[in-house]
């Protein structure tokens, strides 16, 4: 693991899911970890494994990110952090037509999911441009590259984040600091089990979307953000990295491919 010692991060949802694992892999790689959420008794939880996980020190900022007032409240009290990361969204999940005037929807998908980074950026970034270093990672995800039609307003916040990933890499380079985003596909957290049909596991749904027959783990999530935000790699930045197990690599659905032949071993002598 690289070692993120002498590095202050902040992490944004991060009372469960991937910004739970996120937060505590930072604590364990050596950073001191400021986690914020509107759930504090995750935090709460947050805290007490990264204490059982022999981890750094961490500080817990419960807030709202929906309002760039609330935002800002957050940045303030989180202080001075090396490391941000954007990793809080929403994702309602609701199915419906792009024609529909649902201004509740589009306000908030982009309220939190590109007003809240943003603000952030502008609240914590100039402290870290006056230090000369520092890392921003934006979660985004593979809705912005392959969105779903009937969820129009999730996808557009993520491209559009990604889009502000990059312009602000371009201008904060020759300043020191780094922003990349990562765009995640189906992984492994309480939202997709949640979200799943009745009689539909996780492991169906990899072994049907994925290329490696299984959705993504957290804990390689929580790795590749360790990675980004480590002296180790100091070049790379404006870029989008995808952990989506290759499903936008092309086009791949193990239950149709299967029926067609594809998806089975061709090797010379293969039974399979």
């Amino acid at each position: 693991m690289f070692s993120l010692k002498g590095k202050r991060a902040l992490v944004t949802g991060a009372s469960r899911g991937a910004g739970f694992g996120i937060a505590k892999a930072l604590a364990v790689a050596g950073a001191e970890v400021v986690a914020t959420a509107r759930n504090e008794e995750g935090l709460q939880n947050l805290c007490r494994e990264i204490e059982a996980a022999g981890g750094g020190k961490v500080a817990i900022v419960p807030g709202d990110l929906a309002t760039r007032t609330g935002a800002r409240d957050v940045a303030r009290r989180s202080g001075a952090v090396d490391v941000l990361i954007n990793n809080a969204a929403l994702a309602t999940g609701k199915s419906q037509s792009l024609l529909v005037q649902d201004d509740e929807l589009w306000d908030l998908e982009f309220a939190l999911n590109v007003i809240a980074p943003v603000t952030l950026m502008q609240s914590l970034v100039p402290g870290m441009v006056q230090r000369g270093r520092g890392v921003v990672i934006n979660i985004s995800s593979i809705a912005a590259h392959r969105p779903n039609p009937q969820n129009v307003p999730y996808g557009a916040s993520k491209a559009a984040l990604e889009v502000v990933s990059r312009g602000a890499a371009i201008e904060l380079a020759p300043k020191g600091v780094r922003v990349n985003a990562v765009a995640l596909g189906l992984t492994d957290t309480e939202a997709l089990h949640e979200g799943l049909v009745k009689g539909i596991t996780v492991e169906d749904v990899g072994r049907m979307f994925a290329p490696i027959g299984r959705v993504t783990k957290v804990s390689e999530v929580a790795a590749l953000c360790v990675l980004l935000a480590s002296d180790e790699v100091a070049a790379i930045t404006g870029t989008v990295i995808t952990m989506d197990g290759g499903i936008t690599a092309g086009t791949y659905d193990r239950a149709v491919t299967g029926a067609i032949g594809f998806g089975r071993d061709m090797t010379p002598g293969s039974k399979k």
